[in-house]
Parts: C-alpha cells; sequence; structure tokens
C-alpha cells in the first residue's frame, strides 16, 4: 500500500503558514494538493505531495524548525479521535499502546514501536522502507503528540527526545519545543518515558468512551487498508498493460462501479486515473529498464504504448531523457545492449 497521511494535517500547516503571514494555496498546489478538499476528513494525501508540501514549506519560510511552530497549530480534532482515545485510557502505558495501534490513522508513512528496556520506555518511529519523509514532517508530529500529550499526563514522563537529524548550528528552537532533554545524531526519532509512571492511572480514563473510539478507530483502519482505492487501480493497470491501451471504463467496471463514481472517489484520495495510470507506467518503465535483458521496444509495449515514439516522449517528459540514456546511466553501461526483438505473445505473458 501507498504511504499517506490524513488530510487534516495538512491544514494544520496550512494554518501555521498563515499565521506566520504566507498565503497556503500557492504551497499547496505546488504540491499537487487542492486546498478546496482538505475539508474532507476521509481525504489521503499521498506521501509524495505532503513531502512536496514540506520542501516547500521550508523553502519558503527558510526554516528549518517551521515543522515545530506548525506543531502549535494543531488541535485534538486534527488526528480522527486518535487523540481523544489517547485521553481515554486508563494508563500512560495504555495511551501509548494505542498510539502504536493507531498510528496508521494519521499517516502511513512509518511504523511505531514500543520498546521496553531496564530503566526506560521508548516509543521509536521508523520510516517504511524507500519511503521519501521529511525530517520537518516528522518533527513537526512529534512535537504535535508531545505537546498535545502534556495537557493528559503532564511534563514529568518524558525522560529525553531523539531526533534523527544533525546538531543545528543554533539548537534553541529544538530545545525550547522538546526541552533540555534532547539528543541529535539519533538513528530513529524517538521518546523515552519513565517506566514507573506507565501504570499511573490517568485523571481523564475513561473506559466505555476509550472502547467506542477504539471501535471507531479500528473502522477507519479497516477501509484504510481494506480499500485503498488508488492501489486497486494501479493493481488494475498493470493487469490491462500488456493487452493495449488501458480504458478507465474497464478498470471501474472490474471494480465494480460506474466511471463516474470511480473518478469522484479517487478525487477523495486526491488523484485521478490519469494520475495513476501515468505514475504505474513510469514506475514499471524504471524496474523493465533495470533489467539489461529486456529491450527498449519491449518495454513500450508491456507499458501498452501503440508506439516507440508514444513511449519515448512519455519517457522524456518523466525524465528529460530517452529510454535508452536512462538505461545506460542507471545501469553504467559504455553502450546499448543488443535489441532482442519480443516474442510473439509476451503480453500473455506478464
Amino acid at each position: 500500500m501507498h504511504a499517506d497521511t490524513i488530510a487534516t494535517w495538512a491544514q494544520v500547516i496550512a494554518r501555521a503558514l498563515q499565521a506566520h503571514g504566507y498565503d497556503p494555496k500557492p504551497l499547496l498546489r505546488t504540491a499537487g494538493i487542492d486546498p478546496a478538499q482538505l475539508n474532507d476528513a476521509n481525504l489521503r494525501i499521498p506521501l509524495e505531495r505532503m513531502s512536496a508540501l514540506w520542501r516547500a514549506v521550508e523553502r519558503t519560510t527558510g526554516d528549518p524548525a517551521f515543522g515545530l511552530k506548525v506543531a502549535a497549530h494543531s488541535l485534538p480534532t486534527d488526528f480522527h479521535g486518535l487523540l481523544f482515545a489517547l485521553q481515554s485510557s486508563a494508563t500512560v502505558g495504555e495511551a501509548l499502546e494505542r498510539v502504536v495501534r493507531f498510528s496508521p490513522v494519521v499517516s502511513t508513512s512509518g511504523q511505531v514501536s514500543l520498546e521496553r528496556s531496564r530503566g526506560v520506555c521508548r516509543l521509536v518511529y521508523r520510516r517504511i522502507p524507500r519511503a521519501q519523509v521529511e525530517q520537518m514532517a516528522t518533527e513537526a508530529l512529534l512535537a504535535s503528540g508531545l505537546r498535545h500529550a502534556t495537557s493528559i499526563w503532564g511534563l514529568g514522563a518524558v525522560r529525553c527526545v531523539h531526533l534523527a537529524r544533525p546538531r543545528p548550528d543554533d539548537p534553541e528552537a529544538w530545545e525550547m519545543r522538546f526541552g533540555q532533554r534532547l539528543e541529535f545524531d539519533a538513528p530513529h526519532n524517538a521518546v523515552d518515558y519513565d517506566p514507573t509512571l506507565l501504570d499511573v492511572p490517568l485523571r481523564s480514563g475513561n473506559r466505555e468512551l476509550a472502547q467506542i473510539l477504539d471501535g471507531s478507530l479500528n473502522s477507519y483502519l479497516k477501509r484504510l487498508s481494506g480499500h485503498d482505492l488508488p492501489e486497486q487501480v494501479r493493481q488494475s493497470i498493470v493487469r490491462q498493460l500488456p493487452s493495449g491501451e488501458v480504458q478507465q471504463t474497464l478498470v471501474a467496471e472490474e471494480l465494480g462501479m460506474s466511471p463516474r463514481n470511480l473518478h469522484r472517489h479517487l478525487l477523495r484520495h486526491a488523484t485521478s486515473f490519469t494520475e495513476l495510470l501515468e505514475e504505474t507506467r513510469r514506475e514499471l518503465a524504471f524496474e523493465h529498464l533495470r533489467q539489461a535483458h529486456c529491450s527498449v521496444n519491449e518495454v513500450c509495449y508491456r507499458l501498452g504504448f501503440n508506439e516507440p515514439s508514444s513511449f519515448n516522449r512519455a519517457f522524456r517528459r518523466w525524465t528529460g531523457q530517452s529510454p535508452g540514456q536512462w538505461r545506460l546511466r542507471e545501469l553504467g553501461q559504455s553502450e546499448p545492449p543488443a535489441t532482442i526483438r519480443p516474442a510473439a505473445g509476451f503480453a500473455l505473458a506478464l
């Protein structure tokens, strides 16, 4: 499943930009995010677009610590009920276990784990393989979570914050947000908690309410994992590419919906059929071209292009190079591999 983030988090970034005198709309559009869709509670934004937004934020503000400022503008309702579930937990330890279980509600860009050892309980965030997650984004979520958690279980529970960034020349902004117990150059972003406080009852604990919120969050995660529509569309595209031009009508029919409904539901995921077809072809082109035995012409037809010239134009649009030039650079070859004529019926064997 492709990594994504809850759309309300883009709202938090927009609020922070406005509060500091920046117009968020141009930055959102630059990242391919429609500002008008951010009020949709079910919208998920692909990780690559959120990362593009964070890079635009850093370029515009010139402030590598701006993510810490974003945290100050987050609201409990921005996390789809997760913070209310933490608040309703019986103990700090139970709340941290809910963070681990329900963190994908906010973002699927990383894996959160709770690691216990002698004298410390560490909540660790690890990026998923090959995911390009901006450190500023991770720090914004971390700072926001700690800000809201402090109102639930107080300052005393946190022992140390570990950040996977080099120590800044001026660490004051980070020290003000996370406190003096701060470690830079860490292998992972993490928070250490005092294990002796994990079993202390929370005054806000409410078991009945926690169970209700657990049910709501579990339902959300089930929809997220079982109905990842963009991924389903990608898989349908992959199946249809070898037979020629992929048609939205056929993909919609395979998924049991009309083309109009497919278009409408993809908009809720901030994407479209055309974008998914383009992304899928581009990713497969890179994958096939890395296979030296596969000729450029064969790659062309595997991707459903009718003519090599169409494939060449698309590839130049993606990379600024021809497929042959890209392959030479990628494989470190001094000359093109021998041309291999596509065998009859290769599409059926794909």
